[in-house]
């Protein structure tokens, strides 16, 4: 009976599950979407063998080296610089490109370029003092904004604020035709857009060519009292640049969700910056209803022997 099993176990290829939240619900639905296949939640791996497929977000290296034949990671985040590296198996790396996600991240920017705006903090301060009095802000569409990468989540963000009436200028590798956007590239194209927008939301990967990209001679170019927020990857801003600019201009404040280092350490004087405001890293969660049906469909694509979609490209870093 036992010799029967192994044998089973040998030939069923299976599943390295090992995510950062609702375990219960990403197994519930990888069986559902996935029924020929068997789930193994890591640590309880019990035949390494069989692994084919590693659905997380970051992992030990040394552990993935022990999948012989592991054919993909099958990253439940947008950023992959968690699994990159030589020190990782040399395996195609799927990113994951969710709608929900990008919708919580559009709200979340929102959120922060009307609370700026519209002087939210002002009437915080006000209300401690039982004081009533309106401030008259600009119209939004004298409030333009701008984005830096405009991929799926920049897309929705800037979705998101063009329908308030706010003017969205993006600024991207390539460039780009979106209807009712202005698309600026290359070094030049960036500093005119910062120069334009009264609020910059960064949504930019980790790559070669942004890491350090935000430094004191990019803040210089910012309008005097404009919004920073950062959602993309901490790695991208030069924090120590970034109080200088708000300590002697021209940043008016800055938002950042994510940090060069996380969590921020305590000692970073950022934490107590009057014009700053931290989140942990939380602009977007992957859930596992939405994200799981993409995750096994990539599957599905990589079995028929089609190119799983997005797939990271190590060229562009993304």
């Amino acid at each position: 009976m036992e010799s029967h099993r192994r044998i089973w176990l040998t030939r069923c290829v299976s599943i390295l599950l090992n995510p950062i939240w609702e375990g219960g619900a990403w197994l519930e639905i990888l069986a559902a979407e996935l029924p020929g296949m068997r789930i193994q939640v890591w640590p309880d791996i019990d035949d390494p063998d069989s692994v084919e497929f590693a659905v997380l977000w970051k992992h030990d290296p040394d552990d993935l080296r022990r999948y012989r034949n592991l054919r993909a990671i099958l990253a439940i985040t947008a950023g992959v610089d968690k699994l990159m590296g030589p020190e990782y198996p040399d395996v195609p790396i799927v990113r994951l490109s969710d709608e929900a996600m990008a919708d919580e991240m559009a709200a979340y920017a929102t959120h922060w370029v009307i609370h700026f705006h519209r002087n939210i903090d002002a009437y915080l301060d006000m209300q401690k003092d039982r004081e009533w009095r309106a401030i008259r802000p600009a119209e939004a569409y004298r409030h333009p904004v701008g984005i830096l990468g405009y991929g799926v989540m920049g897309r929705r963000v800037g979705g998101a604020l063009s329908g308030l009436g706010y003017p969205i200028g993006a600024w991207t590798r390539t460039g780009g035709k979106d209807h009712g956007v202005t698309h600026y590239r290359g070094p030049g194209g960036l500093e005119d857009l910062l120069r334009s927008s009264k609020a910059v939301i960064n949504i930019l990967p980790l790559t070669p060519e942004t890491a350090g990209l935000m430094d004191a001679g990019r803040f210089a170019c910012f309008r005097e009292g404009a919004l920073y927020l950062s959602i993309g990857r901490g790695g991208t801003t030069v924090e120590a640049d970034l109080a200088a600019a708000l300590d002697s201009g021209p940043l008016g404040a800055a938002v950042l969700d994510v940090t060069e280092t996380e969590p921020l350490p305590a000692s970073s004087p950022l934490w107590d910056h009057p014009r700053v405001r931290i989140t942990p890293h939380m602009s977007g969660f992957t859930r596992a209803r939405t994200a799981g049906p993409l995750i096994a469909e990539n599957i599905r694509r990589i079995q028929r022997g089609e190119q799983p979609l997005p797939l990271y490209d190590p060229q562009r870093g993304y």
